[in-house]
């Protein structure tokens, strides 16, 4: 029987780790500083919960949960090592490296006086195990990912053999990779989107109004839609959402009702691009793939790539440049070859 694995809820933690992360997220007041993790995003939150709860609920299926421990009291060697063992079973490297170092970093908050250092040498040993999978072989260049989504579109309007809500989902689905391919923006943010509010109309033109509270460059974030796209993003409000159950107002509309988590809009996107290309997108994928388009077909405007995912590092799309030079390069070659074929 197949054990389900998941994160245990912050309500289900031990009472004293409970309450140091309460006191650790009080935000600041008038001569008064806020608590260590006060400073966080909200994600980077979630995200080191998460990770810690995984421990914790580790602990319970080993029968080494102990709800009356001191703060950060499952942090330890032994369990750790366990942990670890488990996790290189069933993840792969960089997730490992990942998990350790967002428990790392919630154990230092929750037990300040304790650096855990011990800790810290097993996350640099995890982070030289890291081997991440290769990108090349899954990136798609964006118009094909913008293709799918329409043709997914397409097929929701014309397959008369499925229930109106099987139509108004494919429908979703396509409008999913179809934004994403043009506006790659985080999962997070994505996910969040609220009509009226991160997807808005303005004289005529769709927009995804992102807060600089709510991206990780802390940032405004303002993209118009393209015509198409956004007389796309017309017919699912108009036609295909009202058929989902009170989605309130969440853009992505689940059929259990209300809006799709966050979990699932990743999945939804994984799950379409493998089944719909053979090659697994995930979403954060979609975003080396408006830099690889913008590489190939404009290798000498890069910066056009840094400002589409919000770089403040030229360097993050240096890789992409130095590519995108070869390709154009390859390219004037081969019209110096046709003119002299000529």
């Amino acid at each position: 029987m197949t054990v389900k694995i998941v994160s245990l809820p912050l309500a289900q933690w031990p009472e004293a780790d409970q309450a140091a992360w309460a006191g650790a997220c009080q935000p600041s007041k008038r001569f008064q500083r806020g608590g260590s993790a006060s400073h966080l995003q909200k994600t980077t939150r979630t995200s080191m919960l998460r990770a810690y709860g995984y421990l914790l609920e580790h602990c319970q299926r080993q029968g080494t949960f102990d709800s009356g421990l001191q703060p950060a009291g499952h942090v330890t060697f032994d369990c750790i090592n366990q942990f670890i063992l488990e996790l290189r079973v069933r993840v792969e490297s960089v997730a490992r490296y990942t998990y350790l170092e967002r428990i790392h970093r919630l154990s230092r908050i929750l037990n300040p006086l304790s650096e855990f250092i011990w800790l810290r040498d097993i996350v640099l040993q995890l982070k030289d195990e890291m081997r991440p999978r290769p990108k090349a072989a899954r990136i798609v260049p964006a118009d094909r990912l913008y293709d799918v989504g329409l043709q997914l579109m397409n097929r929701a309007r014309r397959n008369k053999d499925k229930t109106a809500l099987q139509r108004a989902r494919l429908y979703r689905d396509g409008l999913l990779v179809a934004l994403l391919s043009v506006c790659p923006i985080r999962l997070k943010n994505l996910a969040s989107l609220a009509i009226d509010r991160q997807v808005t109309q303005i004289e005529n033109t769709w927009w995804i109004v992102l807060e600089g509270s709510e991206t990780k460059t802390g940032r405004p974030d303002e993209r118009p839609l393209p015509d198409l796209l956004g007389s796309l993003v017309t017919e699912w409000l108009e036609t295909w959402r009202p058929l989902f159950l009170d989605p309130g107002k969440a853009m992505w509309a689940s059929t259990k009702g209300g809006g799709l988590a966050y979990t699932y809009v990743g999945t939804i996107i994984s799950a379409t691009t493998h089944r719909e290309l053979g090659i697994t997108v995930n979403p954060h994928l979609f975003r080396d793939c408006a830099v690889f388009t913008i590489a190939h077909e404009a290798g000498d405007q890069m910066s056009m790539a840094s400002a589409l995912l919000q770089h403040t590092d030229q360097r993050v799309t240096q890789k992409h440049y130095n590519r995108g030079s070869s390709i154009l390069a390859v390219k004037a070659f081969h019209e110096i070859l046709d003119d002299m074929a000529d």
